[in-house]
């Protein structure tokens, strides 16, 4: 299954994250429409975090790195179910997940609530060289730091996922 493009649904949610229908990907925001989204933190055993740059043709968030794995969740896909199909597309990964919880995120006026997730691999590689310009794992000191220093290197996501991993306490580290 591709990843969902701008006609693909997803679910649309009330503020509590409920389902109360579906909408067109294209049209969550012109349609003020709460959604579903997913993101996974790839870490080495070494504790370092993956992130990928964005590809400079996306209208969103060109160039700037971003979380490991991040999409859309399909109508009636679970956040796990999401978080291991984007894993595979775009890195070709097939690895345990831990769950870190889900997070409210006010994005161009609607809220969209993030399942962030955590997995551990040494060797993912770019599997959509489309969306994906590079990937690379960056040390997680020198990385919080970088950000505080350069916020708009990073998508505004990134910074919102990272925030909450840290307050959870870093969770599915290895050990």
């Amino acid at each position: 299954m591709p990843r969902p493009g701008p006609n693909a649904l997803i679910d649309r949610v009330d503020e509590r994250n409920r389902s109360v229908g579906t909408v067109a990907r294209r049209d969550v925001f012109k349609g003020h429409a709460n959604f579903r989204t997913v993101h996974v933190l790839v870490v080495n055993h070494a504790g370092d975090l993956l992130l990928q740059q964005l590809s400079p043709s996306r209208a969103r968030h060109a160039l700037q790195w971003g979380s490991s794995v991040a999409g859309y969740i399909y109508a009636g896909e679970s956040y796990e179910e999401a978080a291991k199909r984007r894993l595979r597309e775009e890195l070709g990964l097939e690895s345990a997940l831990h769950n870190v919880g889900v997070t409210p995120m006010e994005d161009e006026g609607v809220t969209k609530f993030v399942g962030v997730f955590v997995t551990v691999a040494d060797h993912p590689q770019v599997e959509e060289p489309d969306h994906i310009v590079a990937i690379k794992f960056h040390p997680q000191i020198g990385l919080e730091q970088d950000v505080r220093l350069h916020p708009d290197t990073y998508t505004q996501s990134l910074r919102h996922v990272l925030a909450f991993w840290l307050q959870q306490g870093r969770p599915g580290l290895p050990e």
